[in-house]
Order: structure tokens, then C-alpha cells, then sequence
């Protein structure tokens, strides 16, 4: 079979014996197009695979939307509230904020009427409040969340995060809490162990149900969960006081949208999980075009490696060329002989890019690591995408085609008279 396509083709033969016989330079050429290829695949890999991890994390286990009470913290003086200073310039020094009530006012109303909007798939009520939880000698400040158990679970996977005890508990236990695991372990805490939670109106003791990791370092370290009705006692309010309506939808990239609507229809401040997570987003962007700058180097250092080999084999490539042209080939004969050998180096060097991309992605994958910043992982997230493997079989050919098209067009435009006269 491969003996009838060069007996056929006698051009792809020239081409396969010029590679041939240049061993050493088309190695090397096929090395620069595959290891750019693997920094490629693995890069891109490593960094949306982080990236996919926290969106996993933002998008499946936490709001879509969120609805709160936002106080104003610019009002205007109270004094231009009176007619008589309706036309005078008003300065009020010092002018203390109001304390506004957090309260959702008819939240249940509210959560079913939205609850009925086509869009949304659920909906959870939320009690946020400062605390401090106290084991031992040691304290430290928390976010307590109360929650009605069943609803967050259903609705974000709480028992995903869970690393210890259950969850479900708190349904059990009147004064259950559970703690992210960056604030058990700086107090000490573990589960069914009993500590104290304090605000300034209560403090009440706690039992220790379950821990959870969510891999989201500030929300591990600062936040624990209680049942909605512990945390209104804790600061003394009656059962019908949310301050956060958390919001699940069928369809997450309706959320901008949807948040617009919502805020608009009910009066309070709704906010997007793309808004509430604009800073992580704005690290991904500079991370994806840090990503695209690398890469475009390295594909660029690889191809002028392949324009370099393949004007070094028709420098020394002349006299064949000449004889070439001497039998009747044409200046397209010539070109398309230098466009297959480069095409021939893409081809090799981007498939062997694609495995060893792969093999090194896996192994990567496999490594125990702990990284904690602004998320905690165990392993290196590695992302798959088939996409990344064709586009940098694609980067491969483009790259080594454009590289070995301007040898190409100077070698069909050598004259072989020139040549024969020279030697």
C-alpha cells in the first residue's frame, strides 16, 4: 500500500527521502512542535481546571441569586428633608448612619411567589449574623448562617462539603452547628464536641454535628451553619426573620437577568453569583491571556525553528531542485514538495504533542498537593477538554504550514540554470 502511494506520487517520495536523510534536523523540528504542543495541553489544562473547580464550586453549591437588604450608607442630610431648606446648601457633619432592620418583610410570600416564577428551580431562606464561637480558651469570630437544613442541601449539595458527622442532624439536634473546617480546626472543635456561640444579645452552647470543607478558603474559615429557628433566638428575633432569600435556577446564565427582574419586582438588592464573584473572574481573564501570550511564544520560537530547518535542506537541496526543474517539474511541484515536508513535521510533532500532553496531564492529576489561597485543593484539577487536544493538533499543522510556506516559494523560485552555471 505505501509503496503504490509513493509510486503514484513521486513528490511525496522526494519529500519522505529529503526528511529522510536529514534526520537529526527533522527530529528536532518534530521535538520543538511537539513539546510546544505539550506545554500547550498541559498549561491550558492546569488553569481552566482550576478555573472549572471554582466555578463547580460557585455555580452547583452556592446562589445563583441572592436577595438582602442593602441599607443605604450615603442618605442625604436630614435636614433637606425640610421644606425650608429646600433651596439653601445643606452640610451635616458626622451625621450618623441609620440602623436599618435586615428583615425581609414577608418572606414566605415572597419565597413562594418566587419560588412560582418558571425559571427558578428553589429556593432557600437565610439568617446571617456576626458571632463569636468560643471552645476552650480559644475564640473566634464567625459567620453564622441559619438555614433551613433541608433546603440547602437540596438545593447547594451541602453534604458534598461534608468531611465529618452529618449534616442532617441539625434537624435532630435544637441547638446543632456545623463548622467550616478552617474554623474547627483554629478552635480546636471537633464533631459532637460542645462550644459556646455569642452575639451581644445571647450566648448559647452548641453542639458540634458535622464539618464541612467547600474548598473555598474564606468561606472554610469563617462561616458555620445553625438551624434557622437556633440562630433567631441567638439574636433574639421571632421565626419569621430572614435577612437572605438564596436563589437556585434552571437555567444559571439567566442569573444577570433574572437578578435585574427580581430586585426591581420585590424592592431589594439582588445580586448575580457573577457579580458577587466579579474578582475571581477578573483573576481568570488575566490568567487566560497570560495562558494565550505563553503558548503563541512557544508556537512561534517552534515555527521559526521549522522555517530555519527547512531553508537549511533547500540551501543544501539545490542540486536537486535544479534536476527537478531540469525533468519538467513545475514551480508548484517544487512548492508543494517543501509544503509536505513541513506539513509531514506538523502532522508527527502534533500528534506526539497530543500524547505525551496527555500522559503529563495525568500524571499531574495524580499528585497529592495541598494548596490553600483563595480556594483549597488536594490534587492538581486538571481539565480534559477534548477541545485543547484538537485545537493544538490544530496549532500544530497551522503553525509548521505557515513556517514552511515562505522555504516553499523561494525554492520554487530557484533557477536551475543559475544553479548548474554555479557548479
Amino acid at each position: 500500500m505505501i509503496k503504490r502511494l509513493f509510486k503514484n506520487r513521486p513528490i511525496l517520495r522526494i519529500a519522505f527521502v529529503h526528511l529522510w536523510s536529514k534526520k537529526r534536523q527533522t527530529l528536532v523540528a518534530m521535538l520543538g512542535v511537539m513539546f510546544g504542543i505539550t506545554v500547550f495541553i498541559f498549561q491550558a489544562g492546569l488553569i481552566t481546571g482550576l478555573q472549572t473547580y471554582m466555578l463547580d464550586k460557585i455555580v452547583n453549591n452556592s446562589f445563583h441569586i441572592h436577595l438582602f437588604v442593602d441599607p443605604d450608607r450615603n442618605p442625604a442630610p436630614i435636614a433637606a428633608a425640610y421644606p425650608e431648606f429646600k433651596n439653601n446648601w445643606v452640610v451635616v457633619r458626622n451625621q450618623k448612619v441609620k440602623d436599618e432592620d435586615k428583615k425581609i418583610k414577608n418572606s414566605s410570600n415572597l419565597m413562594a411567589l418566587i419560588e412560582r416564577h418558571p425559571s427558578v428551580s428553589g429556593v432557600a431562606p437565610n439568617m446571617i449574623t456576626q458571632a463569636i464561637c468560643k471552645a476552650g480558651i480559644k475564640e473566634l469570630p464567625v459567620t453564622i448562617s441559619g438555614v433551613d437544613i433541608d433546603k440547602e442541601n437540596k438545593l447547594f449539595n451541602l453534604y458534598k462539603e461534608q468531611v465529618a458527622g452529618d449534616i442532617m442532624r441539625l434537624n435532630t439536634i435544637s441547638n446543632g452547628i456545623i463548622l467550616g473546617k478552617g474554623v474547627a480546626n483554629k478552635i480546636g472543635a471537633q464533631v459532637d464536641d460542645i462550644l459556646s456561640v455569642a452575639t451581644t444579645n445571647t450566648v448559647i452552647d452548641c453542639k458540634v454535628v458535622a464539618i464541612t470543607q467547600s474548598g473555598i478558603t474564606t468561606v472554610d474559615d469563617s462561616r458555620a451553619y445553625l438551624n434557622l429557628r437556633a440562630a433567631q433566638n441567638l439574636i433574639n428575633k421571632d421565626a419569621n426573620y430572614i435577612t437572605d432569600i438564596n436563589i437556585k435556577l434552571k437555567e444559571v446564565e439567566k442569573a444577570d437577568l433574572l437578578a435585574e427582574e427580581f430586585g426591581r419586582a420585590y424592592g431589594y438588592r439582588s445580586v448575580s453569583w457573577k457579580e458577587a464573584n466579579a474578582g475571581i473572574f477578573g483573576v481568570f481573564k488575566i490568567q487566560n491571556m497570560a495562558t494565550v501570550l505563553v503558548i503563541t511564544s512557544i508556537l512561534i520560537v517552534a515555527g521559526f525553528g521549522i522555517f530555519n530547518i527547512l531553508m537549511m535542506m533547500i540551501y543544501e537541496k539545490m542540486t536537486d531542485i535544479a534536476i527537478l526543474k531540469s525533468i519538467g517539474y513545475k514551480n508548484r511541484d517544487i512548492k508543494t514538495l517543501f509544503m509536505i515536508e513541513a506539513l509531514v513535521i506538523g502532522l508527527v510533532g502534533g500528534t506526539l504533542g497530543i500524547i505525551l500532553g496527555y500522559g503529563v496531564s495525568w500524571a499531574a492529576s495524580q499528585v497529592e498537593v495541598t494548596l490553600k489561597g483563595l480556594i483549597t485543593v488536594n490534587r492538581l484539577q486538571i481539565n480534559f477538554d477534548p477541545l485543547f487536544y484538537l485545537s493544538g493538533f490544530a496549532f500544530a499543522i497551522l503553525s509548521t504550514a505557515a513556517a514552511g510556506y515562505f522555504p516553499a516559494v523561494k525554492a520554487a523560485k530557484v533557477d536551475p540554470v543559475d544553479i548548474i552555471r554555479g557548479k
